[in-house]
């Protein structure tokens, strides 16, 4: 009972460990996470290393999947550079394995974990809120990291000295898959492949499990870290889809490669040790082998990544649920204010694009259609209300002033595209009340004129950032007012011949107004759109890694 108490404290240390100290590299990361996964993904040799390095840090490639998938959808990386980043991800974690073998069974980790604790918690409590606070959770987190692993090797150290779990060479191909299923399960409930390693490795050194079982325990591990995948796309779009779809081929391939392969990987590991003279070592020869079948995977998928791609871009492919949902939110990146402002910014860029499409191809028809635009106002919704949502949660993070400040504004252009949306839909109503008695050209000129200035202003606003600032909207707009103007003398004049009703006359000017109104929000939104780009120094859509033709926006 002492034991199984001490396993259950030791893996309850290394958890919360990995958790702090996780978290704490993220934050500290914060743009220069950002910053990395953009510039330093562009091919798949510089992803891979990107993925390795970065799971190598934070020792969580579960964190790290989960965050790839997060950016994916801000629209920072687009599919290739997300899949490199998963490949490099697998391998990175392997470092956890060789941090415990050649650190955590070797050296008195209690002697280093106790003041990587005391220094850690004073430099968390006096950083504010700032990088110093996260750098400051990071050492607290590896402080408990390496106390836990203590504590886990004294109580398997325990357990192993009365009795030894049955090898694989007893039970045959059943006991194997068992082993993989506990390597599995440990990773999900544990939700890091790495503190699953951990707890097999522990067990391993002290006798409790052979190396055979141990080296499946740690493949089932390696594949757990799927399922953490799997939960993070529940109800996300198609392109974290596609990335999770990638994470799972990938491990399920390298794990079934791995137990096909394992005696003569086992041996080929024994031979390595053997030619550098390292001293025989369970852990070790683990760890190495963690190592080797995870590169051996990537070497397997490099020369059929282009085809995978290929294969995904035509999978989860649906425009009405694409239209009805976030291009580029996503929860995993929330906890990154920079990132998940980034996002924001993106959809608003997307959101307008549908808001002024919408516009332009109601005011480019002679008949209005009341069914598509009714259709265009209920997607409007769905984006704008998630786009509200995400903006209140991201509200109650510690923010950077500039972010704080800028969410308000956000919002605001979200209200301004409903209005827009609005505006339309009021506009085609009014089509029904108006019936000319006669034909007239003039008025007909004088619509025709009106609605031309309000599309040729509308497709300036989606023109790229350096061609909207030579465009001139207040001249744009004045000549818009003119050809109102002229629309209204004569549509009176019509009304005063009794060539068109008194109800006709109001539904006339009335639509003509919303017309105009619809052009001056869209204006609004796009010189908000301008300050915001400007004051956050955000990437604009067409500087973005290069979007799959699948995700492409209507």
């Amino acid at each position: 009972m002492q034991y199984l108490n001490a396993l259950l404290g030791g893996m309850g240390l290394f958890l919360v460990g990995m958790w702090l100290m996780t978290d704490g590299l993220k934050l500290a990361a914060g743009d220069a996470l950002r910053s990395v996964l953009h510039n330093w993904t562009k091919t798949p040799s510089r992803g891979l290393v990107t993925g390795f390095a970065i799971t190598a840090l934070v020792q969580s490639s579960s964190a790290i999947t989960v965050a790839t998938i997060g950016f994916a959808n801000a629209g920072l990386i687009n599919l290739q550079q997300a899949i490199w980043v998963i490949f490099g991800s697998n391998v990175g974690t392997t470092m956890t394995g060789w941090i415990v073998a050649m650190i955590g069974f070797k050296i008195n980790l209690e002697a280093y974990a106790l003041p990587l604790i005391g220094i850690g918690m004073l430099v968390k409590m006096t950083g504010g809120k700032g990088r110093r606070m996260a750098i400051g959770q990071a050492i607290l987190g590896f402080g408990l990291f390496f106390l836990g692993i203590s504590v886990l090797k004294e109580a398997f150290m325990g357990l192993g000295a009365g009795m030894q779990l049955p090898s694989v060479a007893e039970g045959g191909v059943k006991i194997l898959i068992v082993y993989v299923l506990i390597g599995l399960i440990l990773t999900t409930l544990m939700q890091s492949s790495s503190a699953a390693i951990v707890v097999t490795l522990s067990a391993a050194e002290s006798g409790l499990i052979p190396l055979g079982a141990a080296a499946a325990t740690v493949i089932g591990a390696n594949l757990g870290t799927t399922t953490t995948s799997l939960l993070s796309v529940i109800g996300a779009t198609p392109t974290a889809k596609r990335v999770a779809v990638s994470h799972i081929l990938f491990n399920l391939i390298t794990a079934i490669t791995a137990l096909l392969l394992m005696s003569p990987m086992l041996w080929m590991v024994e031979q390595i040790e053997a030619m550098l003279d390292a001293e025989p070592d369970i852990a070790t020869t683990l760890a190495l082998y963690h190592t080797v079948f995870n590169v051996l995977g990537v070497l397997l998928m490099w020369p059929l990544a282009k085809r995978l791609i290929r294969f995904l871009q035509k999978r989860f492919v649906s425009r009405e649920e694409l239209l009805g949902k976030p291009r580029y939110l996503d929860s995993t990146v929330l906890s990154i204010p920079a990132v998940a402002v980034d996002a924001l910014f993106k959809e608003l860029i997307n959101i307008k694009q549908y808001v002024v499409q919408a516009g332009t191809a109601m005011l480019s028809r002679e008949d209005f259609d009341a069914a598509s635009i009714e259709k265009d106002h209920t997607i409007l919704i769905n984006l704008t209300s998630e786009v509200s949502s995400y903006i209140t949660r991201l509200n109650k993070q510690d923010l950077p002033n500039e972010i704080a400040v800028a969410l308000p504004e956000m919002m605001l252009v979200t209200q301004k595209c409903v209005s827009f949306m609005e505006l339309a839909k009021d506009a085609v109503d009014l089509q029904g009340k108006i019936h000319f008695k006669q034909e007239e050209p003039e008025t007909q000129e004088a619509i025709t004129r009106l609605k031309k200035l309000a599309v040729k202003t509308l497709d300036n606003t989606l023109l790229e950032e350096r061609m909207i600032q030579e465009i001139d909207f207040d001249q744009a707009l004045l000549e818009i007012d003119n050809a109102y103007e002229d629309l209204k003398m004569q549509v009176f004049k019509q009304g005063t011949r009794g060539e068109l009703g008194i109800v006709s006359v109001d539904a006339i000017i009335h639509q003509a107004s919303l017309f105009k109104r619809m052009i001056k929000l869209a204006v609004k939104v796009t010189r908000h759109m301008q300050e915001l780009h400007e004051r956050l120094a955000i990437e604009r859509e067409d500087d973005a890694p290069e979007e799959d033709v699948a995700s492409a926006a209507p």
